[in-house]
């Protein structure tokens, strides 16, 4: 299916799961952890020590998806527009700011120099479906959307522990909107460890979780408790700017399986085609800059 067509039709996440391809040949999966190793070794620095795990936690989900209240944590560097802007190049910056649930589509600023948000910056829908999230609560899809969305964790986070504390943090705010599942999107490279870190700290406080991935092997190795892959460019993790359809059928794809995925750990390839080669973002950079940073 070329990225642009409407996707499976309602309940077709069960044909996914069951018939998901673990393969990288399947979807022909960008390297990421390959790629950022040689990147890094190629200016002097030791390989980067990666979160690996072997297991997940998992929290059931005990409400039918039209009666779930729903949040959203997006870190890609979007800011409402009128507050400071997030540092572009962030290191171990744990800033994570509510964005209002009727917040405007177009009342965004981005900084992130660590992926490419030329099209996040023509419709933030591309990597923040705000618009589509409203619109499933109006259309019943969903019960309601929670009174406060996130943006934070983004760019370089190297501290884990300060991550996990700041994420318990997060999930005590959560449970007082009253969220019933939380969808994680991150943006660039490192924050899909970072969100996955996230994603499992939430579940393990009882809010059920799914990150919407465009780095396979990342996602994969750091393991949160449920993940759909989308063999897109990151900051894409819905599709090209305007694309309606697509971006609603990913963000249901992700919603169905808060509602189904039942193995922990689980990771759905999401059947989606881009029609190209999928582009890497890497900015350029020098040994002396990374060392300043």
């Amino acid at each position: 299916m070329t990225a642009g067509g409407s996707g499976p039709g309602p309940g077709a996440l069960d044909c996914i799961l069951q018939n998901s391809l673990w393969g990288e040949e399947a979807m022909e999966a960008v390297r990421y952890v390959d790629r950022l190793n040689e990147k890094y070794q190629s200016l002097g620095f030791p390989p980067y020590q990666w979160t690996i795990n072997e297991d997940a936690p998992l929290t059931p989900l005990e409400k039918p998806l039209g009666a779930c209240r729903v949040s959203m944590l997006t870190t890609s560097g979007a800011s409402c527009r009128g507050e400071p802007g997030f540092d572009p190049d962030a290191r171990n910056d744990l800033r994570l700011d509510a964005v209002p649930s009727d917040w405007p589509a177009d009342g965004f600023e981005i900084n992130d120099n660590y992926y490419d948000h030329t099209d996040a910056n023509a419709d933030i829908n591309c990597q923040f479906p705000i618009e589509r999230l409203r619109e499933l609560a109006a259309d019943g899809v969903i019960g309601s959307v929670a009174p406060r969305l996130w943006s934070g964790f983004m760019g370089r986070i190297y501290k884990r522990q300060a991550t996990l504390e700041k994420a318990a943090w997060l999930a005590d705010e959560l449970k007082e909107d009253g969220v019933d599942l939380l969808i994680l999107v991150p943006a660039c490279p490192l924050d899909h460890q970072t969100a996955g870190l996230v994603a499992r700290t939430i579940e393990e406080a009882g809010i059920p979780t799914v990150c919407v991935s465009t780095g396979r092997d990342l996602s994969a190795q750091v393991k949160p408790p449920r993940t759909v892959f989308v063999n897109f460019p990151m900051g894409n993790a819905f599709g090209r700017p305007e694309d309606r359809a697509q971006q609603r059928r990913i963000l249901i794809d992700a919603l169905e399986l808060g509602v189904r995925g039942t193995t922990p750990g689980e990771l759905v390839d999401l059947p989606y085609d881009w029609g190209r080669p999928v582009t890497v973002f890497f900015k350029q950079t020098t040994r002396e800059y990374q060392l300043k940073k």
